[in-house]
């Protein structure tokens, strides 16, 4: 269904995640003047984030590119199995062997480094529930199915926590989901909103809203795969879902147009994939690759920042410093990128082969 011409990988989707995580770093930069648990040392903890002048939008809303991973895992998702012939063994190998591993080292950090925060500062920092319940449920990647609001331990994992369960429905419902047209997908994404208020603490409503919207985006990119022409109108519908999204006067206005928007965006994006420089195309998959590590150590750098090397009022002051906004955010991306080769893909590729049915190869 896609173009003969069309890579296998969507590199340009793949940039703009790795982007959206950095975002997150931005959003997350506050965390610097903690204290304690959710205290921060600064009265006022905005003014000394460097360039807030123009950086405020993502220090302020960065934590909206979470909605944007959704939607592309939905893109990716439907793109890759929607229409193929995959077992649930794969399905499930390949999800595990993707997050757990550096979930698990992550965690395991950020354990040892909140045991070193209680002997020397007598309480834990960035998030309280450092305790053994909390500790099993990060364990098992169930933090945050019932309450998203409350973060432990390493803290970002929530969204990957509520995501895993989509990912069950998303495989209980692929053969469905694969023949719907464009009312089906509007009711499955009304069916999604209409369930918010019975868990109102949780976020896996709005998980699943906004990855089912990415399916649909994607089964939008199949069908004008071979009509290059509509790709045209669907910008206008994109500008004007972005005005939408910043003037809609409700919120359920502001979430359809968000979900347009962010859809008809990864649909334009792998329309013009075919023709983008190769260049352009190994950067944004080297960014892209970056992602998950990005998301997963920057609290546990943090951490060792605030713990290990420079406790106290001495590292708001060093972070108000553009240089060290600089840095950090350069030395983030060495860390996500030494984390992807030396480990994420290494043990991805190991889990793999060890429980592919029947076993693969090991490579010469």
């Amino acid at each position: 269904m896609q173009d003969r011409n069309a890579p296998d990988r969507f590199a340009l989707i793949d940039g703009m995640r790795g982007f959206a995580a950095l975002a997150i770093l931005l959003f997350h930069y506050k965390n610097f003047g903690n204290a304690g648990v959710d205290v921060l040392a600064c009265a006022d903890c905005a003014r000394f984030e460097p360039g807030r002048s123009w950086l405020s939008p993502l220090y302020d809303y960065g934590y909206l590119a979470v909605q944007l991973f959704w939607v592309i895992s939905g893109f990716v998702f439907a793109s890759a199995y929607l229409g193929r012939d995959v077992s649930a063994r794969e399905f499930w190998v390949n999800r595990f062997a993707r997050l757990y591993p550096l979930h698990l080292l992550t965690l395991l950090v950020v354990t040892a480094l909140q045991f070193t925060a209680l002997a020397r500062l007598n309480t834990t920092l960035l998030f309280g529930g450092f305790d053994l319940p909390h500790f099993l449920l990060q364990l098992g990647f169930a933090s945050n199915w019932l309450d998203a609001g409350f973060h432990t331990f390493n803290g970002p994992i929530w969204s990957v926590s509520v995501e895993v369960l989509v990912y069950g429905l998303f495989w209980l419902g692929r053969n469905r989901l694969a023949g719907l047209g464009p009312v089906g997908f509007l009711l499955v994404l009304m069916g999604c909103l209409a369930t918010v208020g019975l868990a109102p603490k949780s976020q896996v409503q709005a998980c699943a809203f906004f990855f089912f919207a990415g399916v649909a985006a994607a089964r939008l990119n199949d069908h004008l795969a071979g009509h290059p022409g509509k790709r045209g109108p669907l910008l206008a519908v994109w500008l004007a879902a972005l005005a939408a999204m910043l003037f809609a006067p409700s919120v359920p206005l502001r979430y359809a147009a968000s979900v347009v928007g962010i859809g008809g965006m990864l649909v334009l994006l792998a329309g013009i994939e075919p023709w983008a420089g190769t260049r352009l195309r190994r950067a944004a998959v080297w960014i892209g690759d970056c992602t998950y590590g990005l998301y997963l150590w920057h609290i546990p750098m943090q951490l060792v920042l605030l713990v290990v090397l420079l406790p106290g009022q001495g590292m708001v002051d060093l972070a108000r410093q553009g240089w060290f906004l600089a840095l950090w955010l350069i030395a983030m991306v060495a860390i996500a990128r030494l984390s992807f080769l030396w480990i994420e893909r290494p043990a991805r590729l190991y889990l793999r082969r060890k429980w592919a049915s029947p076993p693969l190869p090991v490579p010469a």
